[in-house]
This record gives structure tokens, sequence and C-alpha cells, in this order.
């Protein structure tokens, strides 16, 4: 009889590894699947005025963020216009976002080139820099795409992520805006993001 219900127990125990195991697995593999949605992390870049800066400075205010450099000569230019336009188009709401431009070229785009080159848009938007790691480790935790393109006279462009990424005052990710989407909606995402 003893045999018997250790046999059992050794069935039982079985089952219960074979269920386990792949639920344990799909557990794992849903947490592994958050975190890699998971967008933003604390960060410490140089803002256009040659301040250090961490996201604490940028607390309790929605964030538009958009990567870029001042020698881009198409994209970049145009969606800092665009971002100039639709906070316009917010009103008093616009006051509740923070417009960030993130510069993926480091070498060329010290604090004091950030702010002139921003002195051609709204104001109220700021430009953040850093050493080629801290740049790397602020893309990396939005998940930026950026690469240096060397050219044949020896000079260089980059390609880089064109999205603009919203966040809630509550630094909870929201979205995204995109040059091919209408004003119209751009603008009612910015209004789910200060509202």
């Amino acid at each position: 009889m003893k045999k018997v219900r250790i046999a059992a127990w050794l069935v039982v125990a079985f089952v219960l590894g074979i269920i386990a195991w792949p639920l344990t697995a799909l557990l794992l593999h849903e947490e592994e699947k958050f975190d890699a949605l998971f967008i933003g992390v604390p960060f410490a870049m140089t803002d256009r005025n040659g301040r250090a800066v961490t996201e604490k400075d940028y607390a309790g205010k929605a964030k538009a963020i958009f990567f870029g450099f001042t020698f881009c000569i198409d994209v970049c230019p145009t969606t800092l216009a665009r971002l100039t336009v639709l906070m316009e188009k917010l009103g008093p709401d616009a006051e509740k976002l923070q417009v960030i431009l993130v510069s993926v070229d480091p070498e060329r785009d010290t604090p004091e080139v950030l702010k002139t080159y921003l002195a051609a848009f709204d104001p109220r938007m700021t430009g953040l820099t850093g050493s080629p790691e801290q740049l790397a480790a602020f893309a990396k935790s939005y998940r930026v795409f950026y690469e240096r393109i060397p050219r044949p006279d020896g000079n260089y462009t980059l390609n880089h992520s064109a999205g603009i990424y919203l966040f809630k005052a509550s630094g909870e990710f929201q979205g995204t805006v995109n040059a091919h989407e209408s004003d119209e909606t751009a603008i009612l995402k910015l209004k789910l993001v200060v509202n």
C-alpha cells in the first residue's frame, strides 16, 4: 500500500510539473513582453543652456520628445516647425507640454548650437545633448534607432527614428505622432497627453 501511495504522489508531482512548467514559462515570457514595451528610464543629459538635467527636471509636465540633429536639412526642421504650429493650436494647453529635441549628434550639437537652432521655433521647446555614452543609453531606453552615415566629402549625416514620442505628466508612454498623420489627429493625441 505504501508503494502505491508513493507511486501516486510521483504521478501527481509529474503531472503538476508538466502543468507548471509551461505556465511558468508563459508568465516569464509575459514579463519579458512587458519589459520590451516599457519606454523611457531615468537619464542624465545637458540642456540647451549647458545645465545638467535629469528626468526629474521635467516632472509634472507632459512631454513630446523628438530625436534629431541640427545639421539635418529636412525631417528635423520640418518636424520642429510642425510642433511649433501644433503648440499654437493647443492654446493654453501648450503650457502643460514640454517639447524636447534630443540630439543624436552630440559631436556637433553643443548646448550653444542647440540654443541657436531652437531659437527659430517655439521658445518653450528645449534641447538635450550629452556624451556619446549618455546618448546611447538615452536612445536605448526610448527604443530609438540612430546611425552615423559617412559622406564622400569626409563629412557625415545621420539616420534616426523620426516619430514624436508622447508621455503623460506621470511619465507613462502614450504613443507617437508621425509625419503622415493629419494635424487634427496630432492635436487629439496631444490633448489626450496633456489632460
